[in-house]
């Protein structure tokens, strides 16, 4: 009888927690780049849209907080070839300056753990910590070269080439960090990934050495609860 009360009870807790999830959607724009010691990567600006189910953890004040979304990553780069400060044993058949956009369209799953930090009847801050993993769609990079030597018969002063990747099972993981602002049924998120992300490189970063560098990624989310 004891063990009947016992699972009657835990399957009227899982109803409840159940009842109490709250799902929203998030949208807005990405701010990524690769962490390196080479100046060529800069910040590029994307978009990304998703949504994430907000999982109340008893009745403290903790949320598990699981999300998917369609994220435009990657990074911008210029600089010369060959690198300046890169030795070369046999002279290269080009040199030029180069400018390449990355776009890396990944699928992210964050899985964050919430502290609901009540303001007052209608504003509450959520601060955020956890880990997500990800899996690149497909990559695509654009690069123009400006040429100031080339061996090759008639040379071009200028170039204008798109790479896309399509070839691979891109996996990525790593962490998240952030904090969100609720208004009624609105919010704003502003956090940040740092991980790897397997993403495919293109021909110019061939020349440059220890090209694993890990992915930065800011987010800032505008979103709707129900």
């Amino acid at each position: 009888m004891k063990k009947i009360i016992v699972l009657v009870a835990l399957i009227l807790l899982s109803v409840v927690s159940i009842a109490q999830i709250k799902f929203g959607v998030r949208g807005g724009m990405t701010l990524s780049s690769y962490n390196s010691a080479q100046v060529f990567y800069k910040f590029k600006p994307g978009i990304h849209i998703g949504g994430i189910a907000d999982i109340p953890i008893g009745s403290s004040n903790f949320s598990f907080v699981p999300g998917l979304y369609f994220a435009d990553k990657g990074t911008k780069t210029e600089g010369d070839y060959p690198p300046k400060d890169v030795y070369f044993f046999m002279a290269p058949e080009a040199y030029y300056y180069f400018k390449e956009t990355h776009y890396n369209y990944q699928l992210e799953f964050p899985f964050l753990f919430t502290y609901k930090i009540p303001i007052n009847e209608k504003l509450t801050l959520k601060p955020q910590i956890g880990a997500y993993v990800s899996y690149t769609m497909f990559a695509r990079t654009n690069e123009k070269r400006d040429y100031s030597f080339s061996v090759a018969p008639n040379p071009p002063s200028k170039l204008s080439e798109d790479y896309y990747f399509y070839d691979g099972f891109y996996l990525g993981f790593g962490g998240n960090v952030g904090i969100s602002a609720f208004y009624n049924k609105y919010s704003f998120t502003l956090s940040c990934d740092v991980g790897y992300n397997g993403h495919p490189n293109s021909y110019t970063e061939l020349s440059y050495a220890n090209y694993n560098y890990p992915d930065i990624c800011m987010y800032f989310s505008l979103g709707y609860n129900f």
